[in-house]
């Protein structure tokens, strides 16, 4: 069986046309979309802007402290502890709610590195 080669290449050009065409109206839709979400998130943002104006207050600018700190030595463990205070107490202000430290003590050597259980739980997650 011979074809023409003319409605081979006829078959083919239509082809081509066909999905460049729709690649086009794909890209079209898309960017109409894109559009269209950005004009939500602006209307979100612009009502979601003035209560947030209401909620945050500035505090005053404190001068900035400069001085000469020697490196922390990790020897001495009423640094560690009152830097662990500090923090508590920082959070305890900016909840509204008190909170105590119940006990500090170090934690415990695993086989992984923070890092690698932070991977692992990740992974774990993720099944």
């Amino acid at each position: 069986m011979q074809m023409e080669w003319g409605y081979i290449g006829t078959v083919v050009v239509s082809g081509l046309l066909i999905v460049f065409v729709a690649l086009l109206l794909l890209i079209i839709a898309v960017s109409v979309m894109g559009k269209i979400m950005e004009a939500a998130d602006a209307k979100k943002k612009k009502a979601a802007a003035p209560a947030d104006v209401k909620r945050e207050m500035p505090s005053p600018a404190a001068e900035p402290v400069t001085r000469d700190i020697p490196a922390p030595s990790y020897t001495d463990d009423t640094e560690v502890v009152a830097v662990i205070a500090a923090a508590v107490a920082a959070i305890s202000e900016e909840t509204g709610r008190k909170l105590r430290i119940t006990g500090i003590r170090p934690a415990a050597v695993q086989g992984r590195s923070a890092w690698g259980a932070a991977a692992m739980a990740d992974s774990m997650r993720s099944i």
